[in-house]
């Protein structure tokens, strides 16, 4: 890959470098080479600025090794005959999905030239133009040290391929004309391309679960402005911040705030799974964080903890067992249950807000003990998974 932009005007942010959900160009290209299962990412550069050590973290983080290289002719070192070389072109964001699909075997991917020339790609023959990837075998490194020390690179690599014999697979034109694969993309288009990337990996809950539908809605409009940054924590934080106040405000004695602030711990703790979801889409070796685990996990013991807590004292063990079994039950609800709702189980934000009045009016086990007699109703009598 390369972050050598000769089409970028002075004092303006080279292509590699524009910011696509939360990520730079050249780190998104990373992500895709690691899918690829490359194990060195060699990079062309013309110096070594913070965008490179960026994506040098980002390749290295994920075990593969990334060299930088002002000049080809280290490449002869790095890559032999037997390996497969992977080359994406400086400025490209092509469609990860549609590049795996094509990896297994060497190809130059193309796009028909009447559609892919005037957005700037470049015609190799004149019915095609590349589509800035392609997937070779490494002995064409070689031939490099047969060219002056000023040529593009990355273009004298297509030109070998092809003069090898690398077969043309061509892709759809709709790649292009829906805004999936880009070259030198400007911010609008980013945007754009954005913005149907984060609602394609939303996959909100539907309206089954209404809470968790609500709460996954506001992580995916919370994603917009969060990603690629440390902002992406914040609604796992004010979970962890509003499941303390809970169960403070339970110890002291106030039920009905306590699992008022129990519920805003599941909408918040569902809109950081989804903004987390969203951020790590396409990135190589990434799993969720600890804070975000930790939310997860404790809001089912915060929450039978406080209707313990709201339960008349001299119910003694039952105050307990009651709730625990309802989350058991709910727990084998989203595992085994029916698929389509799964997510009504794990729906703990309506599981909250149905406690609440029902804490108010003194009467929270009663209605804990309904709920799991629902809930285990519903297991026998709708098919579980794999029926």
């Amino acid at each position: 890959m390369s972050i050598l932009d000769g089409s970028a005007a002075p004092g303006t942010l080279r292509a590699p470098f524009r910011y696509f959900a939360g990520s730079r160009i050249i780190e998104r290209q990373v992500d895709l080479a690691l899918a690829a299962g490359c194990e060195k990412i060699a990079c062309l550069v013309d110096g070594v600025g913070r965008e490179v050590v960026a994506a040098q973290e980002r390749a290295e983080s994920a075990g593969a090794r990334f060299i930088a290289l002002q000049e080809a002719r280290p490449l002869s070192g790095l890559v032999s005959a037997s390996d497969e070389l992977l080359v994406i072109g400086a400025g490209v964001l092509p469609s990860d999905d549609i590049v795996l699909r094509h990896a297994a075997r060497p190809s130059v991917l193309v796009f028909p030239a009447a559609d892919a020339v005037p957005k700037g790609f470049e015609r190799i023959d004149p019915e095609f133009a590349w589509s800035g990837v392609m997937l070779a075998h490494g002995a064409i490194v070689e031939r490099l040290s047969e060219l002056p020390p000023d040529a593009d690179v990355i273009s004298c690599l297509l030109r070998i391929a092809l003069q090898s014999g690398v077969r043309i697979q061509p892709l759809e034109k709709r790649l292009l004309d829906e805004g999936l694969w880009h070259f030198n993309p400007t911010e609008a288009e980013l945007a754009d391309r954005a913005e149907h990337w984060i609602h394609s990996h939303a996959a909100a809950a539907a309206f089954t679960a209404p809470g968790l539908a609500v709460s996954e809605r506001i992580g995916t409009k919370l994603a917009k402005d969060l990603l690629g940054g440390r902002g992406a924590r914040i609604p796992a934080i004010a979970a962890g911040l509003a499941g303390v106040v809970a169960l403070t405000l339970g110890i002291l004695e106030f039920p009905v705030a306590a699992l008022g602030f129990a519920a805003l711990m599941a909408v918040f703790g569902a809109a950081g799974e989804t903004v987390e979801r969203i951020s790590n889409a396409g990135r190589f070796g990434v799993h969720r964080s600890a804070l975000a685990k930790a939310v997860d996990w404790l809001t089912d013991p915060i929450l039978a903890i406080l209707v313990a807590l709201a339960s008349p004292e001299d119910t003694q063990w039952l105050r307990l067992f009651v709730p625990a079994i309802l989350f058991g039950l709910l727990r084998l609800g989203e595992r085994w249950g029916a698929p389509r709702w799964q997510n009504t189980y794990r729906d703990r934000v309506a599981l909250a807000l149905l406690i609440v009045p029902a804490a108010f009016l003194g009467v929270a086990q009663p209605v804990v003990a309904v709920i799991a007699l629902v809930v285990l109703v519903s297991l026998f009598l709708a098919p579980s998974r794999g029926q």
